[in-house]
């Protein structure tokens, strides 16, 4: 009986583990890719180095900053001469396109329509002067009181005289 009263061993009291098997790893994805990784080939090849150790990138950077720093004289005389030009062209004067308008039938016409309305208004003119001339001779004196036109309702007219006639009132 002792040996029941004995704790339990961890063996004893632990349940079996078990690991699920699968049907393969990482092997079993290389073998199903098959040659696909190895169709693509690389173009950049700039991570790699030369023989004196240095990285390819590094290397073309250098060529090209050499190469633009060469190329800047040539740059900075091209922008003087395209600057220079867009001056030049600014302080000349523009260039006045004449447009002729040629058409004989229309000018005609202009002609007549303006004739005919300098002949109207002259007529007019007339017409309205001779009864004013009438008007004059025949007319009595020139105290001829004006009477103006009032809206029924409105007596502004009458206010206004009153007012003055108070402001008069108040200076004297």
């Amino acid at each position: 009986m002792a040996t029941m009263d004995a704790p339990p061993t961890a063996a004893a009291a632990a349940p079996p583990l078990r690991l699920r098997g699968g049907k393969g790893g990482f092997g079993s994805m290389l073998r199903a890719q098959g040659g696909r990784m190895a169709s693509q080939k690389t173009t950049n090849f700039e991570a790699c180095r030369d023989l004196s150790g240095r990285r390819l990138k590094t290397v073309n950077d250098a060529k090209k900053i050499a190469d633009y720093k060469e190329a800047e004289p040539e740059r900075k005389r091209k922008l003087k001469e395209e600057l220079k030009a867009k001056i030049e062209k600014g302080l000349k004067e523009p260039e006045v396109k004449k447009i002729r308008y040629d058409d004989p039938e229309f000018e005609e016409t202009h002609e007549q329509v303006l004739d005919d309305v300098k002949d109207t208004v002259k007529k007019a003119l007339q017409k309205k002067s001779v009864p004013l001339l009438k008007a004059k001779k025949t007319s009595a004196p020139a105290t001829a009181t004006v009477t103006k036109k009032r809206v029924w309702g409105d007596d502004s007219d009458s206010d206004e005289d009153e007012d003055n006639e108070e402001s008069e009132e108040e200076r004297n």
